[in-house]
């Protein structure tokens, strides 16, 4: 099936099957780049590509990949002044990728890291008034929040733990060292199963005693009597930390609890709602490598600065904030794990 069919029309008034076809192969190249990038490039290629929408300018990571991808299959194409068709074509590169089945595992790949990065940054955006570009932003936007849902359900589905495997020894192995050899193999897919089920098991508990506790190391105090909007985006943040993969929709609800429904506020308003308490909610993350992409965290490099760090119109309520603050930190957390991971 065509990738580029649906959205050609954005480039061209009348796109030819030659015009499709050149560009369904620079779509290929650009996901296959992208799949290739490291966790934190992930990150940062989402707050390009959301970025881009806007018509900001390709970073150094994502431009010489995108003219290269475009101008291998159309010769005369040169990025400068055409700038619009690399965004598209990373777009729908990236709409490709995360559509792709969800591997097991911990749910932190390059894929994953794009998806809930781009879904962060595409749900603080301001809608397009170029329908076309509109549509293909919702179009990434509500794959990246599948996806996210996906992994987080699939990462944290327990293992069967597999019997231990015959002790094979080989007769011409050195001695001594066989029957090590030999009992590790056997039982790597035992320990490993174990090893899953029990990080699970302890994410569980460690939440669990949190949710309990009701109170906030963020804040050096106890949650009750603290302003919804400030209890949400704390109870956001520290939730998030407690977390080993990302939050599937019973964390987020136990995280937002004892958080009820207020007014909606801008991210400017929500910056004096906060007053003093913001300092103490950004602290954490002043200086750190997230604040210098925004377009992704646009709630922690605002707490982080004191400045509003977007432009973005929307208004949220209390719990919309909160489960903004969980997305952001749980990003931000799951990287710190798995830091360097493909």
């Amino acid at each position: 099936m065509s990738k580029m069919a649906k959205y050609a029309s954005i480039i061209w008034a009348e796109p030819t099957n030659d015009d499709v076809q050149a560009r369904n192969g620079a779509v290929d190249a650009l996901k296959s780049d992208l799949s290739k990038l490291t966790t934190r490039q992930a990150v940062e290629a989402a707050s390009t590509i959301a970025q881009g929408f806007g018509g900001a300018e390709l970073s150094e990571l994502l431009a010489p990949k995108a003219e290269k991808a475009i101008s291998d299959r159309s010769a005369a194409f040169v990025l400068k002044g055409s700038e619009q068709q690399a965004v598209i074509c990373l777009a729908v590169a990236a709409l490709a990728l995360v559509q792709e089945p969800v591997r097991s595992g911990d749910g932190w790949t390059a894929i994953d890291a794009l998806a809930a990065s781009l879904w962060s940054a595409l749900t603080f955006q301001n809608q397009l008034e170029h329908a076309n570009m509109e549509a293909l932003r919702k179009d990434v936007l509500e794959a990246c929040r599948s996806r996210v849902h996906a992994v987080a359900k699939a990462a944290r589905l327990r293992q069967d733990v597999p019997d231990v495997g015959t002790l094979t020894i080989a007769e011409n192995d050195a001695g001594g060292s066989r029957a090590n050899a030999a009992y590790k193999k056997a039982t790597a897919p035992v320990i490993k199963a174990l090893k899953e089920n029990q990080d699970l098991d302890r994410e569980e508990l460690d939440f669990l005693w949190w949710v309990l506790s009701e109170y906030s190391e963020l804040l050096g105090g106890p949650l009750t009597g603290v302003t919804p909007l400030c209890r949400a985006i704390a109870s956001g943040l520290e939730g998030a930390t407690l977390l080993r993969r990302l939050p599937a929709d019973g964390f987020r609800h136990a995280v937002l609890r004892t958080v009820e429904s207020t007014d909606v506020v801008s991210l400017a308003a929500l910056l004096t709602a906060l007053a003093a308490e913001r300092t103490a909610l950004g602290k954490h993350h002043e200086g750190t490598w997230p604040v210098t992409l925004p377009a992704v965290f646009p709630l922690i490099a605002t707490l982080a600065s004191g400045d509003a760090a977007s432009a973005c119109e929307i208004e949220l309520d209390a719990r919309d904030w909160g489960s903004r603050a969980l997305l952001e930190a749980s990003i931000i957390a799951m990287e710190g794990r798995q830091a360097g991971a493909a």
